[in-house]
C-alpha cells in the first residue's frame, strides 16, 4: 500500500476566518463576521458566530432586538439605518426567488428556489431555499439519484451555492434551544427562523423565547413555509442525507477542470461491493475520489489530498462504512483477496497511518 500527500485542494474560505493581511485584519474580520452571521441565519447551524443572529424586518423593532442580543450576537436590520451602531443593514428581499439581498453594502446574495437551481447559472453567492412541497420533493429525488447513481446537480456542487436549512437536514436543529437565530417579522412576531414557528412577540424576554423554543420539533424551523410536509418522516427514511450534503461540499474542493471522470466512492460506486442497506458512513468521514486507476483521499475538514493505492482505498471505504476496525477487516479480506489475519493487519496499518496524520477515516470526531 502506498500513500502520498498532494497539494491542498482549493477550498471555500471558512466563515469567520481572520487572516491578517497587511494591517487589514480588523476590516476583514468585520466582513467575515457578517458573512458568518448570514450563514448562520440561512442554514440554522450554530457556531458560525459566538452569539445568535437576529434578523429584523421592521426597523422600528431594532431597539427590542438589541435587548435580545448577547455578546457576539449580530443584528441584521432590513432597510435599517446604515449608520446605526450595533446593527448591520440589509436591503432587498429574501422572500421571492430571483431577488437579491445586499448585506452591509458589500455582500450580495441572490435568492433562488430549489426547483429552479438546475436551470440557473450561479453567478454570485446564491441562497438555495427549500420551502414548497415541490422543493422538498425535488431535493429528496436529487439526493436519492446522487446516492444511487453518482449523478449530482452541478449547481449544488458550486462553491457559491448555500443550501438553506442545513441544520434541519443534518440533524443539528437540537441546538434550536440555544436560539441560534431569531427572526422578527414585520408585525412583531418572533420566529425561530425566517420560515419558522412563532415563539413570541416584540416585548417578550429572551428567557421566555428560549423556554418556548425548547419544546419545538426540528421541523419547526420551516413550519410557516411547509406546514403540511412530513419532513421528519422523509429524513428518517433517508439516513444518508448528511453524507449527501457532505458530498456536495466535497465537490467544492475539486477544481472544475478536474471533475470530468471523477467519481465519489459511496455514490453509485463501491470499491468492495457495499450495498445501500449497509448504511451510510459518517458525514465527517473523508471521501475517496476515483479517476481512472487513481484513488485519492480527500479530507474535507482540512482540504488535504492523499494519493493512495487501490487496496488502501478499499480499506478506507470499509472503515468509513463500518466504523469499526474488525468489521472493516471482515469485508476487506475478500475484496483484496488476502487472509483475515493479513486484512486485519492492513486495516490497522491504514487506520494508524491516517490517525497519525490527523485524519479520522471513520469520521467519529
Amino acid at each position: 500500500m502506498s500513500f502520498s500527500e498532494r497539494a491542498p485542494a482549493n477550498r471555500r474560505p471558512l466563515p469567520g476566518n481572520t487572516d491578517n493581511l497587511w494591517g487589514l485584519e480588523l476590516k476583514l474580520s468585520q466582513e467575515q463576521s457578517t458573512a458568518a452571521a448570514m450563514d448562520q441565519w440561512i442554514t440554522g447551524i450554530p457556531g458560525r458566530i459566538p452569539g445568535h443572529v437576529i434578523f429584523v424586518e421592521n426597523p422600528e423593532h431594532t431597539d427590542y432586538a438589541k435587548t435580545l442580543a448577547s455578546q457576539g450576537s449580530t443584528i441584521l436590520v432590513l432597510n435599517g439605518d446604515k449608520d446605526a451602531e450595533g446593527t448591520v443593514r440589509v436591503s432587498g428581499s429574501y422572500d421571492a426567488a430571483g431577488e437579491e439581498l445586499l448585506v452591509d453594502g458589500s455582500l450580495s446574495l441572490e435568492i433562488q428556489d430549489y426547483v429552479a437551481i438546475p436551470f440557473v447559472n450561479l453567478v454570485g453567492v446564491t441562497i438555495v431555499r427549500i420551502t414548497t412541497e415541490e422543493d422538498w420533493q425535488a431535493f429528496f429525488d436529487d439526493a436519492r439519484e446522487a446516492w444511487t447513481s453518482g449523478h449530482f446537480v452541478q449547481q449544488l456542487t458550486e462553491a457559491n451555492a448555500v443550501l438553506a436549512e442545513r441544520a434541519l437536514l443534518t440533524g443539528q436543529n437540537k441546538e434550536d434551544r440555544l436560539l441560534t437565530r431569531l427572526h422578527i417579522a414585520w408585525d412583531g412576531t418572533v420566529l425561530n427562523g425566517p420560515y419558522g414557528t412563532m415563539i413570541g412577540k416584540v416585548g417578550d424576554g429572551l428567557a421566555d423565547l428560549r423556554v418556548r423554543s425548547v419544546a419545538l420539533r426540528p421541523e419547526s424551523a420551516v413550519a410557516s413555509a411547509s406546514p403540511s410536509i412530513h419532513i421528519r418522516d422523509l429524513l428518517a427514511a433517508s439516513p444518508w442525507i448528511p453524507r449527501y450534503l457532505a458530498a456536495l461540499d466535497a465537490w467544492k474542493f475539486i477544481p472544475r477542470e478536474e471533475r470530468a471522470g471523477t467519481r465519489l466512492v459511496g455514490f453509485g460506486i463501491s470499491l468492495y461491493g457495499s450495498a445501500l442497506n449497509d448504511g451510510p458512513p459518517s458525514a465527517g468521514a473523508p471521501f475517496i475520489l476515483v479517476k481512472g486507476s487513481q484513488h485519492t483521499l480527500l479530507d474535507t475538514s482540512t482540504g488535504r489530498l492523499f494519493t493512495i493505492g487501490a487496496d488502501a482505498a478499499v480499506i478506507v471505504e470499509a472503515l468509513s462504512n463500518m466504523g469499526h476496525l474488525t468489521k472493516a477487516a471482515s469485508v476487506v479480506a475478500a475484496a483484496i483477496n488476502v487472509s483475515p489475519a493479513v486484512a486485519g493487519d492492513a486495516v490497522q496499518a491504514v487506520f494508524t497511518h491516517f490517525e497519525q496524520l490527523g485524519i479520522d477515516v471513520i469520521g467519529a470526531r
